[in-house]
């Protein structure tokens, strides 16, 4: 093979020079893009490298000049030879006189079908094909996710479709979605599945009937009533503490008092001090488990004693240890509440929860509820674990911003009516 290097201002320039160089027969190697000229490469003018070849088994043929290529790629443009396995008879074709100047020769050797092969067809850029792909690739993401949601709409009859998909929108597990709808499809007349309101009333009804609530606080006949409010950081257990506080205080009239181990956290026992005194009621710091049963036993004439504890990471199991030793050594009957925030997503409430049943809790509060965008997964939640719900926040006002878990409304907030 003779190689040869040939630089043009363009592929289409540089395979016109190889064909009036090396002939009809020469073969494309490469071609790359350049630069040319310009200060170490930078702003030089954009040029095209192109590598050709001719094979030298055949008799070599004495370079023709380029007055007679042109004639000759005129011919068979204007009068192209019949290929034998075609089998096609050839019509007479008149004999044209005409000379070619250079850009016609270059458009005459784009066409002609024996150099077709040797070149390469004008492309987009890169960039350009780049984008292209792209957009093609989203828009087959759209059809796809289009035809997902034609399945969708055959999956159940009526307004129950648009209800399923409320489900989903407020991020109810697919699953459990699908039991509820199933459940209301089967106990609804079929001539008012159309009936969108009857429709919300049903799935209403449902989530009530699946959620897990428990009432207020129930004091203890027998001794005071001692709950500790452990959770992840960041969740609201003093300021919900505080809540509950000034509501046996103030509204039930009972004798609280409040034990804190949060002693991680900088002015964390100041800040509970600024409530208790508010509240007017007692307040112990412990430091150690010991102190910590000391405090408590300090305080069995109360009717009821809430525990802060200290914000801890479902992950660090040092901490969670910790945890539960300050718990578990003071042999006290001791309600633990688990709380949650209603911003957390489906899966990290179910990390937390595993987590934290190394320390053993009874309830949930779910906290942040005037934060979140949807509800979902509290239901998700609810189904999924033992523990029932027993307050939820709505803020950060002490004492007002604190409900009872209620099943309807939390209902109608979950499917979001």
């Amino acid at each position: 093979m003779k190689y040869k290097t040939y630089v043009a201002e363009s592929l289409e320039k540089a395979m016109f020079k190889i064909a009036v160089d090396l002939g009809k027969d020469a073969l494309l190697v490469s071609h790359r893009d350049i630069r040319k000229g310009g200060v170490f490469g930078l702003f030089g003018k954009k040029m095209v490298e192109v590598t050709a070849a001719l094979p030298v088994t055949s008799k070599p043929k004495p370079k023709p000049q380029k007055e007679e290529l042109v004639q000759e790629i005129s011919k068979e443009v204007v009068q192209p030879q019949i290929q034998p396995q075609l089998q096609l008879q050839a019509q007479p074709q008149p004999q044209i006189q005409q000379s070619y100047s250079q850009p016609q020769v270059q458009q005459a050797f784009e066409y002609a079908p024996q150099y077709q092969q040797y070149i390469p067809q004008p492309t987009v850029d890169s960039q350009i094909i780049t984008m292209i792909q792209k957009e093609l690739a989203e828009i087959k993401g759209k059809m796809t996710s289009l035809a997902m949601a034609g399945n969708n709409i055959k999956m159940f009859p009526g307004k129950s479709q648009e209800a399923y998909q409320r489900l989903i929108n407020n991020d109810v597990d697919k699953e459990l979605a699908e039991e509820i709808i199933k459940r209301v499809v089967l106990e609804a007349p079929p001539n008012i599945l159309e009936d969108g309101v009857f429709i919300e009333g049903m799935v209403t009804k449902h989530i009530a009937s699946l959620l897990k609530v428990d009432g207020p606080v129930e004091l203890d006949d027998k001794g005071p009533k001692i709950i500790a409010l452990i959770g992840p950081t960041g969740v609201g257990k003093t300021t919900t503490l505080a809540k509950i506080a000034a509501d046996f205080a103030f509204e039930k009239r009972k004798d609280v008092s409040v034990v804190t181990v949060d002693t991680y956290r900088i002015a964390a026992a100041e800040q509970l001090k600024t409530y208790t005194d508010i509240i007017g009621v007692p307040l112990e710091v412990a430091y150690f488990p010991g102190e910590f049963k000391k405090a408590i036993e300090m305080h069995f004439n109360a009717d009821i004693i809430l525990i802060d504890t200290a914000g801890r990471s479902q992950r660090n199991s040092i901490q969670m240890a910790e945890l539960k030793a300050f718990i578990d050594q003071t042999g006290l009957r001791i309600e633990n509440y688990l709380l949650l925030s209603a911003t957390t997503k489906y899966k990290e409430l179910l990390d937390i929860v595993e987590n934290f049943q190394r320390v053993s809790f009874h309830k949930i509060i779910f906290t942040k509820i005037d934060e979140a965008v949807c509800f979902g997964p509290i239901l998700s939640l609810n189904c999924r674990i033992e523990q029932p719900i027993t307050y939820i926040t709505t803020g950060q006002n002490v004492p007002e911003d604190i409900e009872i878990a209620e099943p309807t409304k939390l209902a109608r907030m979950i499917f979001g009516v």
